[in-house]
C-alpha cells in the first residue's frame, strides 16, 4: 500500500475514534471503503504504536480509552 494511502487511512481512524462516530465495526469498515478484516488490522496496528484503542458496546464506538492519538506530520526541513 502507498504510503500516503495509509497515512489517510489512519488520519480517518483517528478523527472518527476521535470523535465516537465509528459505529460498529461492519458501518466503520464501509465509512472508510475497507474490509471489516483489514479494519482490525489497522486498530491492531494502532494499537501496537501505544494507543489504548476500545470498543463501547453500549455506544456502538470505538474510542480512546487514555485520551492519547494519533498524529502524523510531514514537515518540511527548515533551512
Amino acid at each position: 500500500m502507498a504510503l500516503l494511502k495509509y497515512i489517510e487511512r489512519v488520519r480517518r481512524i483517528d478523527m472518527l475514534i476521535h470523535m465516537k462516530a465509528t459505529g460498529p465495526p461492519m458501518e466503520f469498515a464501509s465509512k472508510l471503503g475497507i474490509r471489516r478484516s483489514t479494519l482490525f488490522q489497522s486498530l491492531q496496528e494502532m494499537k501496537e504504536m501505544g494507543v489504548d484503542i476500545r470498543y463501547s458496546n453500549t455506544r456502538e464506538t470505538y474510542y480512546y480509552a487514555d485520551g492519547r492519538r494519533i498524529e502524523i506530520k510531514i514537515e518540511k526541513p527548515a533551512n
